[in-house]
């Protein structure tokens, strides 16, 4: 089994220690029995400000850092590093706050890959040991009302209409879904060759779900492998900039709805009123966020 990481970084600083320590682990597990497999590991960093590439490389020499002048997006730096990839690899595109679990690489090693199916996703752990919601439904405009974020969710999270559009449930088992998340996304070269790389139109976010629709458009399967576990210290560089996230956010959701869910003028209007609605309302609440936690520290 040879395997490819790749991972973008922006302003990832020491969070990135903590994710090579846990992939060193995990590889040092599985090569023990499997002494001829190989791990190749590239660091697209997106014009970090920090000393992000300098850790990267310090940390692990094993490590390539290609560092790029400018940050062109999340898509584009993976992009950059799945040029990287050789035939026969598996490709895994992860965050670098995800940490892989020690038996990772073993499951993944045991695992086969019928013609069929495009690509994985393992089971996604938040900080507090709870599931996160990393395989759904398709987004359509009730996303919006039942989605991961959404207050209905939170507050009914077993009610029908958010089990429909939030199919993460490792008691269940493996399960064929529509798409799963991009903070740690698996499948063989041939499948990345196949389907194609991600589209750069989505600058953050959005380009998960574009992949494995047109994965889906090639009769490909996207399969929920609980089997596999990560760990999701989630927000190591978005939390920088949080409105430039949310708006990167809702831009990409707007590009998805273009190209994906057709059906005229009227739907586009409905669509683009709910997302500039939304995106709002959420850019409302970070600003009072940040006053209140700058009055706090005044």
């Amino acid at each position: 089994m040879n395997v490819r990481v790749v991972t973008v970084t922006y302003r990832a600083g020491e969070a990135v220690v903590a994710w090579l320590d846990a992939l060193q682990a995990a590889w040092g597990a599985h090569a023990q029995g499997a002494s001829d497999d190989r791990l190749v590991v590239v660091a697209v960093d997106n014009a970090s400000p920090d000393d992000t590439p300098e850790i990267l490389q310090g940390r692990a020499p094993f490590v390539t850092v290609l560092a790029q002048p400018v940050n062109r997006g999340f898509a584009a730096g993976c992009n950059i590093g799945l040029r990287t990839a050789e035939p026969g690899e598996i490709i895994i595109v992860m965050n670098p706050d995800v940490l892989v679990s020690e038996g990772f690489f073993q499951t993944l090693a045991a695992l086969d890959w019928a013609p069929e199916l495009a690509a994985r996703g393992p089971q996604v752990l938040g900080r507090d040991g709870t599931v996160e919601q990393s395989a759904r439904t398709f987004p359509t405009l009730a996303t919006g009302l039942f989605g991961r974020t959404s207050l209905l969710a939170r507050a009914l999270p077993t009610s029908a209409p958010v089990r429909r559009q939030l199919r993460a449930r490792p008691e269940a088992g493996a399960a064929d879904v529509d798409w799963i998340s991009g903070a740690c996304m698996i499948a063989p070269h041939d499948r990345w060759a196949e389907v194609g790389h991600f589209d750069e139109r989505y600058y953050m976010y959005w380009e998960d779900a574009d992949w494995c629709r047109r994965a889906h458009e090639k009769s490909r399967l996207v399969r929920y492998e609980p089997s596999l576990v990560v760990h999701h210290r989630q927000g190591s560089s978005s939390s920088y900039r949080p409105l430039a996230t949310i708006v990167a956010f809702h831009r990409s959701a707007w590009i998805y709805h273009r190209t994906h869910s057709g059906g005229g003028l009227a739907r586009d209007v409905v669509a683009a009123t709910a997302l500039a609605l939304r995106a709002s309302l959420k850019l409302g609440v970070a600003a009072w966020s940040r006053r209140r936690s700058d009055t706090g520290r005044r």
